[in-house]
């Protein structure tokens, strides 16, 4: 896994950009080809972001996912302990 640091670096432009279709850095330990969306914020916005995110994911796809949705935590509350709204998250979802 990346720094945090380099994690903000790559994926806060991404953030609040919708669905995006491609390809995760290999130190996200995420392979093939997926439908994700980055957010910044605390774990309490992630109930709301899954339910979102799967009807987008699958219609950006435009395509059924071919493995479970997942997400990686690229920046936790052991990053940011003081300030919960720093903290990076992608969910992703395998797609052809």
């Amino acid at each position: 896994m990346a720094s945090c640091e380099t994690a903000h670096k790559v994926f806060n432009p991404l953030v609040d950009k919708g669905i995006r279709i491609g390809l995760l850095p290999d130190w996200t330990n995420v392979r093939g080809r997926v439908a994700y969306r980055v957010l910044l914020g605390s774990y309490d916005q992630l109930p709301n972001a899954w339910s979102r995110f799967a009807r987008e994911a699958l219609e950006a796809a435009r395509s059924a996912p071919r493995g479970p949705p997942g997400d990686v935590y690229l920046c936790g509350p052991m990053e940011h302990p003081k300030d919960p709204s720093k903290m990076l998250t992608v969910l992703y979802v395998p797609v052809q």
